[in-house]
């Protein structure tokens, strides 16, 4: 378990050198996180992670050689107490679910605030905090058709035509959905969703 009093040793394997700095830059502004390295393709992802021991690894699943994906699996074989946290632009479903199969404990967007980020990574470093090992709260029947949906690529508009309600009752059965998943958008709902067992897509 990471040290609370130590800053959480963080590794970023990204192929955009001008990505990865602008996020060591934010990283490393705050006092609870240290960068401990930078990886350009999976290949150095996983070499720098046997030699740095990050607490988290940020991983990108787009990179050149070996892929964020097969890096990830092969973290989890040989470094399993480090926790990776796939960082994606690409809203690829399958590619994301593979991760998460492989070993990733979460998933987030690109496009996510320098302030979620760390919060994220933060939550993600220790194994002991709110909501570690706990099961995601129970969907009802008609949440989890919503999200059944949703996986589908269906809109609000209609999710609601298929289901026989109205708009504001999509929204608000998604609403619960990310508050028991843990989810922040539709992308993350899903995947969560996927990754223990709630959804097969």
């Amino acid at each position: 378990m990471t040290n609370l009093k130590a800053p959480v040793r963080v590794l970023i394997a990204d192929d955009h050198a001008l990505f990865r700095a602008g996020l060591a830059k934010v990283l490393g502004g705050d006092t609870r996180l240290e960068v401990v390295g930078q990886a350009k393709d999976g290949g150095e992802a996983v070499d720098q992670t046997l030699a740095q021991h990050p607490d988290v690894v940020l991983m990108d699943l787009q990179m050149p050689g070996v892929t964020g994906v097969e890096a990830t699996r092969r973290i989890a074989l040989e470094a399993p107490g480090v926790r990776v946290l796939v960082v994606s632009a690409y809203a690829d479903k399958s590619m994301v679910a593979d991760a998460l199969a492989n070993g990733a404990k979460d998933f987030v967007d690109k496009d996510i605030t320098p302030q979620e980020m760390v919060s994220r990574i933060l939550a993600i470093s220790s194994t002991v905090r709110s909501g570690a090992g706990r099961r995601p709260g129970t969907l009802s029947t008609r949440e989890l058709s919503v999200l059944n949906q949703v996986a589908t690529g269906l809109s609000n508009k209609q999710i609601a035509i298929r289901l026989g309600i109205s708009q504001k009752t999509v929204r608000n059965h998604l609403t619960r959905v990310f508050n028991k998943l843990g989810a922040g958008n539709r992308t993350e709902a899903v995947l969560h969703a996927m990754r223990v067992g709630l959804l097969t897509i």
